[in-house]
This record gives structure tokens, C-alpha cells and sequence, in this order.
């Protein structure tokens, strides 16, 4: 590894969809940055848990409810490797309360000069609890989380100095690694024989953060009397008050906040979106706001058919060749096929409310129209997972899914397990991405940027990366405000007979400015590659 690397630091990493060490959008991209810096040769070492996968899987009873069963897998046979010290494994150690925890350690190599280390803490050393903290991803009461996060954050620090690596910059990818600064302080404290604040000013100057929503489960608050308990032997060992170490992650209602406290270790943050970013200064206006788009690993998310194709009709028969095999994947994976030469709409991404999938059914009488039309059927291809912990996105899901057995048969389907795997088919495989939140609340919405790598046309709110393209050039823009009737609108009046524009040999294709508009969202992807993206952390946030 070169001297002076980026360090990142993220609670979890979407690699591949058989690694269970993501949960959604912060995993994927967080492993697209890993990736696009190793295809550019930029020195990077990232830092996160090494989860075991239990309760990963998401299984749909008969009735649609949804369940969650364990992902096992070894990870030595995923390509995951032991780290060593003199020929010896290598841990570190981490203090919650009076409990000193073990944790062992991985790394994945993905070139040269990009590693991603795992921190474990499922071995013998520590009791069944403690061994439990780092099976599974965003599970467990706030008690569990935090400590979660102390083991991320205090254990990749101690990990960076037990590899003698010295980092040109200490990345926040989102608020929950921020803890990480207790030991950084300290670490400069120790080398440069600085107190509490001219080590902390010190520490401020190396560190960076980007936020990836303002909605509030992703900027946990605990409270703060439990958080105390763990702060005071860092607060000891740093000869200052609890207060004092706390007092950058006090909000006014007296709550700890990892985001507040995330952007008061940071000498700059940015948004991931121009939207997200000036919602973001309007939320924290004292702090330095940046915005940086995100973006998407091409090579991951565009088939290299579409990559290579020329022209638009070309494009078309590419198009309707991953068309038919995301039908055949679907159909190995569900037992249910449907035709792909009808119109067919994805909807796939988490399933929270403010993401309102259940916009979709609220007019059954006329969505009901809109898919079994005779001349111009409609398919609807619906992935994702609600929250373990999440009971009432259970219930929606388990209502839909009742609709999709009975009203809406053969013409709308939901695909269980969401996960890469799943979410490289739809991006390729349909015609039409459906993209439905809350205005303010999709701070970037990558998922469109994959689809748009296809060719695949957008029928979305202009919220996050939608709000700064001009999106009737790549497809249709839904009115927030009145979601379920601009979703219908919009397919009957504009899609549909575009889609349906003319007909050859018993077969529909669609009009020209159809076939247009696939092939400017298939240019515009470039403007939203990862390589732009890392291109402007290195140019805008780490300089």
C-alpha cells in the first residue's frame, strides 16, 4: 500500500450480492467507490464489519408476509482473507464500558492499492453477546447499534495504526463510523504531546464527511444517558469530562446524534446531490456544505451489449435481448414467467414509506385497467425489503402482494430477496423505471443512474440526481404532490402509447422518440459514472 492513502470508513459495502455486508443505497455505493478506485489506481484503504448474514434473506410466505432467514457463508470461499501480524492472526481490541472486546481481522483485496479490512467480533475471546454484534446489519435496540458502531469506529482506528498506515484524509461515509475521532484524538494526543483540544482541532483538519439522507432513521439519535456509559473510560483515558468528549453530538432536545457529531469532527462535508446538498445547509447551516453527486461503477451496473451498441435500433434489440433474460431469470427464481415484448415497469429499492410504493395501488379500479388492457397490457415487476423491525411495511407489503395474487394476476409480480443480483437484472431488463418519493427525501436515488446505463427510461419525482437533468429527455416526470394520479395520467396518456407507437409483424415496438430518448439516457450515465465522482472527492473534499 502507497504511503498517505485515502482512509473510508462505512458501516457496510455492496460488492457482490452473495457478500451480505450491505443493506441497500450507502452499501452499493460505498462498493462502487471501492471499485472505481482500483480500476483509477487511487490509494484507498476502507474499513467496516465483517457481518455474517443472519437475518439477510428475505423470504415471502403464501400469504405475503415477510420473513428474514440467515445468509451463511464461508468467507474464505468469497475471497475474504485472514489478516496476519508476525505470522500471527491479528486483532484489536475495543472498550465498552467494563468489557474489552476482541475483534479479528479480514481484508478484501480489490487491486493493488485498494483494501477493504472487516473487523469481527465473532470469536472465542468475548462472550455469546458480544460475539453476536457484528452477525448482522442495522438489527438489535439502540443499546446494540451504538455498540456497533464503537467497534467501527474505535476498532478501524486501531486497526489503521496496528497496519502502520498513516492516511491523507479520514473519510465519514455517513455518521455512524464518526466515533472513530475519540481514537483519533487520542492517537495525536499520544504522538505529538497535544491535550484534548489541540488534538481535536488537529483531528478536525484530516477528517471529511458525507451525509446520504436527511431521513431521521439514518441519522440515529441515542439517548444520551446510555451513551454516557460508554463514553466515560474514553473520556478518562483523554483526561476530559463526558461532557466535554459528548458535547460536538448533543442536539437541543439533549439526544446524541452520530450525524451531528459526524459534522462537527469534519473540517468539510457534502451532500450527494445538488437537491440533497441545499437541504442539507438549510438543516446544519453552520457547517461547510460541498455537493458531490453520487455515481455508479459502470462496469458493474451497464451490459456490455449496451455499452457496445451503435445506433438505436441496435440499442432496441439489445435492449429486448436483456429483456428476455431478466424474464428468465425472474421465472428461475419465482416459478412465474410473464411476456417481455409487453410494456414492463420496475420498481425496486428499499421498501420505507417515504418511498411510497403504495402510491402505485391506490386507484385498484384503474391500475386494474391499465395492466390487463387487452391491446396494450402492462407488466409490473416490484422488488425490495422492508425492515426487519418494521411492521407496518410488512403489513403494506403483505397487502400488495395479496393484490398482485388476485386483482392484478399475471400482470404484476414481486420478486423476493431483493439484493445486487436482483437489482442488475431490473436495471437492464424492463422499460420503464418507476420512482416514486417524497419530494427532499431520495437524496440521490442511484438506481435510476443504473437503469439509465440501459437505456431503461425514467418515470420519477424530480428528487435527487432527477432534479438536475432535464428528465423529458429520458423519460416522464411525476408530480409529487399527487403521485398516485400523476402515475396513472402519465401511463395511459404518454407511455403506454408511446410504447405501443407501432406495429410489425404482430409485434408493438416503440415510437422513435422513444428509441431517442434510450439512447440520450444511455450518454447522459456517463455524467453520473463514479469516476466523476471520485474524480470530485479528491479535487473538492479531500484536497
Amino acid at each position: 500500500m502507497p504511503a498517505k492513502p485515502i482512509a473510508y470508513f462505512c458501516a457496510e459495502y455492496g460488492l457482490t450480492h452473495e457478500l451480505p455486508l450491505y443493506a441497500g443505497g450507502l452499501g452499493i455505493l460505498a462498493g462502487d467507490t471501492l471499485k472505481q478506485a482500483a480500476d483509477d489506481n487511487v490509494p484507498l484503504v476502507a474499513f467496516g464489519l465483517l457481518y455474517r448474514g443472519d437475518q439477510m434473506r428475505q423470504v415471502i410466505s403464501p400469504e405475503g408476509w415477510q420473513t428474514e432467514e440467515n445468509h451463511g457463508y464461508d468467507p474464505v470461499s468469497m475471497g475474504l482473507e485472514h489478516v496476519y501480524k508476525n505470522e500471527q492472526p491479528l486483532f484489536v481490541k475495543v472498550q465498552l464500558t467494563d468489557q474489552l472486546i476482541w475483534l479479528r481481522t479480514w481484508k478484501k483485496t480489490l487491486s493493488e492499492n485498494v483494501v477493504l479490512y472487516l473487523l469481527d467480533a465473532d470469536t472465542d475471546q468475548n462472550q455469546p453477546h458480544y460475539r453476536s454484534l457484528t452477525r448482522q446489519l442495522y438489527f438489535g435496540d439502540d443499546t446494540y447499534q451504538f455498540e456497533q458502531q464503537l467497534l467501527l469506529g474505535i476498532g478501524s482506528l486501531k486497526l489503521l495504526r496496528a497496519l502502520h498506515l498513516e492516511p491523507s484524509v479520514y473519510h465519514l461515509n455517513e455518521g455512524r463510523p464518526a466515533l472513530l475521532h475519540w481514537e483519533l484524538i487520542n492517537k495525536i494526543m499520544s504522538a505529538e504531546k497535544l491535550d484534548y483540544h489541540a488534538a481535536r482541532e488537529k483531528a478536525i483538519q484530516q477528517t471529511v464527511y458525507t451525509n446520504h439522507t436527511l431521513v431521521l432513521a439514518g441519522n440515529k439519535q441515542y439517548d444520551q444517558k446510555m451513551v454516557r456509559q460508554y463514553a466515560e473510560p474514553y473520556a478518562t483515558h483523554l483526561q476530559i469530562s463526558v461532557d466535554e468528549l459528548l458535547q460536538p453530538g448533543l442536539t437541543q432536545n439533549g439526544s446524541f446524534s452520530v450525524s451531528d457529531y459526524a459534522l462537527n469532527a469534519s473540517r468539510k462535508a457534502n451532500g450527494v446531490s445538488q437537491l440533497h446538498t441545499e437541504l442539507s445547509k438549510q438543516n446544519w447551516p453552520e457547517h461547510q456544505w460541498i455537493n458531490i453527486t453520487n455515481g455508479i461503477h459502470l462496469p458493474t451496473w451497464q451490459a456490455e451489449a449496451v455499452r457496445s451498441a451503435q445506433h438505436p435500433d441496435e440499442i432496441w434489440l439489445k435492449h429486448l435481448e436483456l429483456k428476455r433474460q431478466t424474464e428468465e431469470f425472474i421465472k428461475t427464481k419465482t416459478g412465474y414467467g410473464y411476456d417481455p415484448q409487453q410494456l414492463v415497469i420496475g420498481w425496486a429499492r428499499r421498501l420505507a414509506g417515504y418511498k411510497r410504493l403504495d402510491a402505485l395501488f391506490r386507484d385498484m379500479e384503474r391500475l386494474q385497467a391499465i395492466v390487463h388492457d387487452a391491446q396494450h397490457p402492462v407488466q409490473i415487476l416490484i422488488a425490495g425489503k422492508v425492515h426487519q423491525g418494521n411492521e407496518a411495511g410488512k403489513e403494506m407489503l403483505r397487502t400488495i402482494i395479496g393484490l398482485m395474487q388476485n386483482e392484478l394476476a399475471g400482470q404484476v409480480l414481486f420478486i423476493p430477496d431483493y439484493n445486487m443480483e436482483v437489482g442488475q437484472h431490473l436495471t437492464r431488463g424492463v422499460d420503464i423505471w418507476l420512482n416514486t418519493p417524497e419530494h427532499g427525501k431520495e437524496a440521490c436515488g442511484t438506481s435510476g443512474m443504473k437503469a439509465i446505463s440501459n437505456g431503461v427510461l425514467q418515470c420519477t419525482v424530480a428528487d435527487g440526481w432527477a432534479a438536475e437533468v432535464e428528465i423529458s429527455q429520458i423519460g416522464w416526470e411525476l408530480d409529487s404532490e399527487h403521485i398516485a394520479e400523476s402515475i396513472y395520467n402519465t401511463l395511459e396518456k404518454q407511455i403506454v402509447p408511446a410504447y405501443y407507437s407501432q406495429k410489425k409483424d404482430d409485434l408493438y415496438y416503440p415510437s422513435l422518440d422513444w428509441l431517442e430518448k434510450m439512447t440520450k439516457a444511455i450518454e447522459l450515465s456517463e455524467q453520473f459514472n463514479a469516476k466523476h465522482m471520485l474524480d470530485a472527492y479528491l479535487e473538492k473534499l479531500y484536497k
